[in-house]
């Protein structure tokens, strides 16, 4: 059995790493209004690297939704925006308008954010392929500073993990302050992870 999958059993349950590095004590709620969903693949619900889930902890206002689940279709519903919401899917496809301060100067009302979470090749067929999301405006992040994502290889130059675009865009949309705690927490989940693999799978 692959060292990796028999440590499962002695893994936190909500922090999804071994429990003699788990980091729930030091996680911090922080408060967003931007409701955020998260479209994830199934493959990446129990994955140590995945950090969708670790988003889902933080954010006060964020829900995830699983795709790609054998035999089921994706349930939209789920993601329907509520009322005066505008709705975002943040993804760097060809002709999505870039997430900064005059395109967020035009939209009235409160943000629906939206983002697939995955591999970069399954992330990438999500808007393509289901026929919900085709309405949605198509969003992208300014050039910034590369990402602090060390527990898979990229499969993108200058590429973001799921965490560190929702961090980046929420700073954009809503409150700037969110950057500091936010990448604490992420830092140190990157860090307890690759002690975990040094310590525990090998």
């Amino acid at each position: 059995m692959n060292k990796r999958r028999s440590s499962r059993d002695k893994r936190c349950l909500t922090c999804r790493i071994n429990q003699a590095l788990c980091f729930c004590d030091e996680i911090q709620t922080i408060d967003n209004k931007t409701r955020v969903s998260i479209i994830m693949h199934h493959r990446e619900r129990y994955l140590t690297s995945n950090t969708a889930n670790l988003a889902g902890l933080v954010l006060a206002n964020c829900q995830i939704a699983l795709r790609g689940l054998p035999g089921e279709l994706f349930d939209y519903s789920q993601l329907a925006p509520k009322e005066n919401e505008t709705p975002l899917y943040l993804f760097p496809h060809d002709g999505a308008i870039e997430l900064n301060e005059e395109f967020l100067s035009t939209i009235k009302g409160p943000v629906h954010l939206i983002i697939p979470d995955g591999t970069w090749t399954q992330a990438t067929k999500v808007y393509r392929r289901e026929a919900s999301l085709s309405h949605i405006q198509c969003v992208k992040l300014p050039l910034s500073e590369p990402g602090r994502y060390r527990l898979r290889k990229t499969e993108k130059e200058n590429g973001l993990c799921t965490y560190e675009a929702i961090t980046r865009a929420l700073c954009l949309i809503e409150n700037p302050q969110f950057k500091g705690p936010m990448e604490k927490i992420f830092d140190t989940m990157v860090e307890r992870t690759i002690r975990g693999r040094t310590a525990f799978d090998n």
